[in-house]
């Protein structure tokens, strides 16, 4: 019996620890970056080097599922706003039959964007990845982050932790089938991605460098 409520003991303590770490690495992710998230018409006047999609799910047709509707809907409407000259797609097309990219590339063409001027990152399979590759592989210094409101804040720390002068751009929508698990991964995803900062973790891939001055075709894939 003792031995029995030591170990409730045990456990008790270190979900309380586990749940100390998750709360102050949350707050912290949020206290560094609340000041960067801004509306449209603020983001089109911080001569930012490019406009960065984060990737979503596709529908098994392979369009857009609402979710990265709504986020290309708004780097449309930042481009089109002068934001910036230039849209870098980032996404997981590490399968044949699943190409995130192709589907924000098709979208943003459909709705009257240059292909041009729409860059392709294939391998940004996490949010993390997609900071990580901005930087180290398309020379990215000054970004407009899209994604959804809750997911801002880690897209923002992640690309902070680049070295990245960035600003986030909540797209429209922020509540969607599983969006209470989604909110509560996020929590989660938030911790991880600190951890991977502390710990200088690598993404997936790597690879040669490509300029954002270079033709934007060199990224279709």
């Amino acid at each position: 019996m003792r031995a029995l409520r030591g170990l409730i003991r045990l456990v008790i303590t270190l979900v309380v620890i586990a749940a100390i770490v998750v709360a102050g690495t949350n707050i912290y992710v949020w206290q560094k970056t609340k000041d960067q998230i801004v509306s449209l018409s603020d983001a089109k006047d911080q001569d930012a080097q490019v406009i960065l999609v984060l990737g979503a799910g596709v529908k098994p047709n392979g369009s857009p599922s609402p979710m990265l509707t709504h986020r290309l809907q708004t780097a449309l409407n930042l481009y089109q706003a002068g934001a910036a000259k230039t849209i870098l797609i980032s996404g997981d097309h590490g399968q044949v039959h699943y190409d995130e990219i192709k589907a924000m590339r098709q979208w943003l063409i459909k709705h009257g964007i240059s292909p041009q001027v729409i860059y392709a990152d294939h391998a940004g399979f996490s949010t993390y990845e997609s900071a990580y590759r901005a930087e180290a592989i398309f020379s990215v210094q000054r970004a407009i982050v899209v994604t959804q409101p809750y997911h801002l804040p880690r897209a923002l720390y992640d690309c902070q932790s680049r070295g990245i002068e960035v600003w986030g751009v909540g797209a429209a929508g922020n509540a969607y089938r599983g969006q209470v698990e989604r909110n509560l991964r996020e929590y989660l995803a938030r911790t991880k991605d600190v951890a991977w900062v502390l710990t200088e973790q690598k993404p997936t891939y790597l690879g040669p460098k490509i300029s954002l001055d270079g033709p934007a075709s060199d990224t279709d894939g």
